[in-house]
């Protein structure tokens, strides 16, 4: 699933690619992804406008017009496709954005899990939503808030997109891989100075992902991310990987020097 890194370049993407271009046709390929608006609302909101403006809040993607924000969540398999001929249309488009210059934008989503909704303002979509900070403007103490006192498993903390929003079950992972504390560990037996170092580990961990353009290949040496199967050698002292389940989702760790408390 797409989490905060990944958004971030969709965003990116969006603005080198998308922005500023007249919009001259909206073509809905499948209505389940839409969420609060229908297909008939969305052309009305959207023909003749333009995309001014993008910004990014956890693992939503905004895209401003003259009259609100249009929200692209990327669900499991949901991407951005920017392309001219026809013949490239991705194979799992759902949702088509036809530009004035002969270009089109694609919202491919091959599982729809994906969701396109439309807001007012940013602001009230995070209030409606309910979602925490954005887990890299987060500060350290008010990531130590309102992750420190959680009940439940550590990993389960760190994805709760109501606390911090933004990570998920990968970056979960790294980041509990970088600070040796075992996924099913739980929350409220880590002390206030451990919140407080995993606050900067987890910014670092998502600025370096985004550096490197959410490319696991890319990453370094020392990340989990790019082994992260069972029976894959941990990089650090060459343990096998282990996975546990954690809140119904795969948890991977090496089971060497992350020790359950």
């Amino acid at each position: 699933m797409p989490e905060l890194p990944e958004v971030e370049m969709a965003r990116r993407y969006l603005d080198a690619t998308a922005l500023h271009q007249p919009i001259h046709r909206v073509t809905v390929k499948h209505q389940r992804i839409l969420g609060n608006v229908s297909a008939a609302r969305l052309r009305e909101r959207l023909v003749g406008k333009e995309f001014s403006e993008s910004t990014r809040h956890g693992k939503y993607l905004f895209a401003r017009t003259g009259e609100g924000w249009l929200v692209f969540h990327f669900g499991m398999t949901g991407r951005l496709a920017y392309f001219k001929s026809m013949d490239k249309e991705p194979e799992h488009d759902s949702l088509l954005f036809s530009f004035a210059n002969g270009y089109h934008l694609s919202y491919d989503c091959q599982r729809l899990l994906g969701r396109i909704n439309w807001a007012e303002s940013v602001e009230s979509f995070i209030a409606q939503r309910q979602l925490g900070p954005d887990a890299l403007r987060v500060s350290q103490e008010d990531f130590v808030e309102r992750l420190g006192g959680k009940r439940g498993m550590v990993k389960s903390a760190l994805m709760d997109q109501h606390a911090i929003a933004g990570i998920g079950n990968i970056y979960s992972d790294e980041i509990l891989f970088q600070m040796d504390i075992h996924p099913q560990t739980g929350a409220h037996r880590l002390d206030r100075s451990v919140w407080q170092e995993m606050h900067g580990v987890a910014q670092d961990i998502l600025r370096e992902a985004i550096r490197r353009r959410a490319e696991p290949d890319d990453f370094p040496d020392s990340f989990l991310i790019p082994r992260r199967e069972e029976g894959e050698r941990c990089p650090r002292d060459g343990a096998s990987l282990q996975r546990v389940r954690v809140s119904g989702r795969s948890a991977y760790f090496c089971p060497r020097h992350q020790k359950k408390m």
